[in-house]
């Protein structure tokens, strides 16, 4: 019997600043809309500092989605945050190598976001650098790749009978 009270999500990137943040405030917006509690979704990253804010490019995508990042700060990836999570979601296969590789005893509960959402189209790109298109595009992939969460973290949250 699971006596935990929330079931945590945690998805990584690299910098914190782009597409973790971006799929953080999706995933909770979409949570809320789909009347999910219970469930803790934040974000870090393999390179992250701690303290800084979501690159521009990212805080304009989400603003277009009807979202903010403006109280965003990343957060580097730790030990704690690691073994607090429920369901670690990457960006890349080479991050989920690497925190399996760091934290063995956690690799069951790690996957690039594409595997588990079922869709195996592979790395989300980081769009740091990048146009604003490419932002957009993040963006718009981050959110198909969550709206295919939804159903499935719901079976993870909610007890059986």
């Amino acid at each position: 019997m699971n006596l935990k009270k929330t079931y945590s999500v945690l998805f990584v990137c690299l910098g914190n600043i782009c597409r973790s943040p971006l799929a953080e405030v999706m995933l909770k917006s979409d949570l809320r809309k789909a009347g999910i509690k219970k469930v803790n979704v934040s974000s870090a990253g393999t390179g992250a500092f701690e303290g800084g804010r979501a690159s521009s490019g990212s805080a304009i995508t989400a603003k277009r989605m009807g979202l903010t990042l403006a109280r965003f700060r990343s957060k580097p990836l730790t030990q704690t945050r690691v073994r607090r999570a429920d369901l670690i979601l990457t960006m890349t296969d080479s991050q989920k190598r690497e925190i399996q590789a760091r934290w063995p005893e956690d690799s069951d509960k790690v996957f690039t976001l594409s595997e588990y959402s079922g869709t195996g189209e592979g790395d989300v790109r980081d769009p740091v650098g990048g146009p604003l298109s490419a932002y957009y595009r993040c963006g718009d992939r981050l959110l198909a790749e969550i709206k295919r969460l939804i159903p499935r973290l719901s079976k993870a949250v909610r007890p059986k009978r």
